[in-house]
């Protein structure tokens, strides 16, 4: 077997450049995405197209961990709040659980799995339908998500979900699925680089 210092100049800068290539693909792909709320920079407001608008949207989407929800609202009208599920479910607005975001430009970031929901902080305007149930996907989750509670089951949630929000600041990093994929790959390069 010839060491890698036999190995003439063109393979071994052919394998640099695959590998780096490679590298940041994946430091590329693992960068959280931003969503922004409803699709639209005035979808967190009343009137809705209907009451189940948002979560219907939601369905449409994949979160993941690192994933950001981006809010856009009126913020001398409107806020947003993150509250628990039975508090969603009966537009409770009052809460030490509950975190109130009022700056009308709101970025939460998804930093758990499992079901997060979120209220207008006017309760007339909750009951109209402004309120979204997400689901954020673990990485061992490989389907698409329906929303939550309003049609199948949620998937199961290995971890409680308690996200950290900020209105400012770089997204979280998760791995991509495809990493180990392009490692190995890189291996099976080097190794008939090297035969």
């Amino acid at each position: 077997m010839a060491s890698i210092q036999n190995v003439s100049p063109f393979p071994l800068f052919f394998l640099i450049i695959m590998m780096s290539t490679t590298l940041l693909l994946l430091i590329s792909n693992s960068e959280g995405r931003e969503f922004l709320v409803g699709g639209s920079e005035d979808s967190w407001k009343v009137p809705l197209p209907s009451p189940d608008f948002l979560n219907q949207w939601a369905g449409t989407h994949r979160f993941k961990i690192g994933d950001a929800l981006i809010f856009k609202y009126d913020n001398m009208t409107e806020s947003v709040q993150m509250v628990p599920e039975e508090d969603y479910e009966s537009c409770e607005r009052v809460g030490d659980d509950h975190q109130r975001f009022n700056d009308g430009n709101t970025k939460v970031i998804l930093r758990s799995s499992g079901p997060i929901h979120f209220i207008s902080g006017q309760e007339s305007h909750c009951h109209m339908g402004l309120k979204l149930a997400v689901v954020v996907m673990s990485a061992i989750h490989h389907h698409q998500p329906t929303s939550p509670k309003h049609s199948l089951p949620l998937p199961p949630s290995p971890s409680p979900a308690a996200p950290l929000s900020t209105n400012q600041g770089a997204l979280a990093h998760t791995p991509p699925a495809g990493f180990i994929m392009g490692f190995e790959v890189s291996l099976v390069m080097l190794f008939f680089l090297v035969i």
